[in-house]
């Protein structure tokens, strides 16, 4: 169903015409109509302008009544269906609370429609009273602040009292009014959500308002700035949201990431410039593989955005004169943490991030032989995997301009040595069977005997369960006991090995 028909929904045309015969108008405006209008307007693909392609059902869209107060709209919906008051709406930091919003149940299906309202005294307030007008200028941006009215013939059916198809024929978003961020700077967020979900560029207004508001951001309960951030994460074009965050100033906002700004790289690996510039390649890099959400699109952006953020922290001028930057993934691990926690990302998704972060230098320089991958897919479970882990590689890899190496495997290149298994291979042992076969109650014994045997299979020492238990009972006579191979160290997983590195780009990439 197009979003045209959604918005002629019979059930909402019968809702505008009780809602008429009470003297009232009814009106939708939000993300129906503007994609509608994207779509009418820019002659494109619904789908692909939202980027995150969301299912038309689950978009934004208000129903609005003018004319009539909470009393007498509870009153004439009280007539078609269930009815009831589902709560309070709740404007900007100063939590301006009015009971405006109804709910009512026609053929299964729940409407919930609110008053219009207005600006009074930098607060947004309801007032069945107000003007088309006054309404669209308490909303956030123009191009959200076109209605569609039901009961209009075709061709009259929008009302566009502050220029928004102007806008969105222009690909530009902004503010309808110049307190639009003082009744709730939280739309500084939206801005950066919106820009990078519809490609728009941010208006001279809503640029300028932004400068002098983003302080503000402080008054937003915490809660309400993850949904904000998942947003911009599922976009198609996140980059244009941290533009505008830094063009607008209120990057520094999170001084954790406007420290990337101005942060030096060694030039041989990053002609792009400074670590905020190689940030944004990388997270367009990410975009460009068009992930589907359910690829962990979201945590992979977030990531991308953070995996760098520990090279201000560490960044020296070595003995050879060259910009050194050794050790930026541990370092970031507990300022990305701090960041993360101070806009209340979920914490499953702050442990997938952080993960990645910390093993995102893994393999750089280095063939992903078998023993690397499994060792390397270990290390990241249980919160992502070898999959992930490519796609920030390659993110990571490419997101350097100019740069003469491309990243060099597919994902499927990258999984074939492990038999394109994401996760960590199957250990022919599990530790409930050890302690069975050797008598065994538990305790760190049973740890160390398993991570021998773990070791042992990743570096192919042996293969099967059998050799894993023979292996075990060694071991357990041994307390010294240590594999006459030992597994590859942790170091030849890191970049500054330069032996790999020479090596690896004296090959034909």
């Amino acid at each position: 169903m197009s979003s045209l028909e959604k918005l002629n929904d019979p059930c909402l045309v019968y809702l505008a015409k009780k809602i008429q015969g009470q003297s009232g108008r009814l009106l939708l405006i939000g993300g129906l109509v503007r994609n509608e209008l994207i779509a009418r307007e820019l002659h494109c693909p619904l789908r692909s302008e939202l980027g995150e392609a969301p299912d038309l059902s689950q978009q934004d869209c208000d129903v609005v009544v003018f004319g009539l107060d909470i009393d007498e709209l509870c009153a004439t919906l009280s007539e078609i269906g269930q009815t009831s008051l589902i709560g309070h709406r709740t404007f900007s930091h100063r939590k301006v609370k009015e009971p405006s919003l109804v709910n009512v149940r026609i053929n299964d299906t729940d409407f919930s429609l609110s008053l219009s309202r207005r600006i009074d005294n930098d607060n947004v307030t309801f007032d069945p009273s107000s003007s088309v007008r006054e309404d669209s200028l308490a909303r956030d941006f123009r191009a959200n602040a076109v209605y569609f009215d039901p009961l209009k013939p075709a061709g009259e059916e929008f009302l566009d009292p502050l220029g928004g198809i102007d806008d969105i024929k222009a690909r530009r978003l902004e503010l309808c009014s110049e307190k639009g961020l003082v009744v709730d700077p939280l739309r500084i967020l939206r801005a950066m959500s919106f820009v990078s979900r519809l490609s728009f560029t941010p208006g001279a207004l809503l640029l300028k308002a932004t400068s002098q508001s983003w302080r503000d951001l402080e008054q937003i309960p915490l809660e309400r700035l993850w949904p904000e951030w998942r947003k911009w994460a599922a976009s198609r074009w996140p980059r244009f949201g941290l533009d505008y965050l830094k063009t607008s100033g209120a990057l520094s906002f999170w001084p954790q990431l406007a420290k990337m700004v101005g942060s030096p790289q060694l030039y041989k690996f990053h002609p792009e410039g400074d670590v905020w510039s190689h940030t944004l390649l990388v997270v367009e890099a990410m975009s460009n593989l068009n992930l589907p959400l359910s690829s962990g699109r979201v945590f992979l952006t977030m990531a991308c955005l953070l995996h760098d953020i520990g090279k201000p922290l560490v960044s020296h001028i070595n003995e050879r004169g060259q910009v050194s930057t050794y050790g930026h993934a541990k370092a970031g691990y507990p300022v990305a943490k701090n960041f993360l926690q101070s806009i209340m990302a979920p914490s499953h998704i702050q442990k997938s991030i952080l993960r990645i972060i910390d093993r995102h230098m893994d393999l750089s320089f280095q063939e992903p032989t078998t023993i690397k991958l499994r060792i390397l897919a270990r290390r990241l479970a249980p919160f992502c995997n070898l999959e992930h882990f490519w796609a920030i590689a390659m993110a990571d890899w490419n997101g350097r301009m100019p740069f003469p190496w491309r990243f060099p495997w597919t994902l499927e290149e990258f999984l074939a040595p492990v038999g394109g298994q994401k996760g960590p291979g199957p250990i022919p042992l599990e530790a409930k069977e050890l302690m069975v076969a050797l008598g065994l109650s538990g305790g760190p014994t049973v740890g160390r005997l398993m991570d021998i045997v773990t070791e042992a299979f990743d570096t192919g020492q042996i293969t099967d369960r059998s050799e894993a238990l023979e292996l075990a009972a060694v071991a357990l006579a041994d307390p010294d006991y240590r594999p006459d191979k030992a597994p590859i160290p942790s170091t030849l997983l890191l970049a500054d090995d330069k032996e790999s590195e020479r090596a690896f780009f004296s090959g034909a990439r």
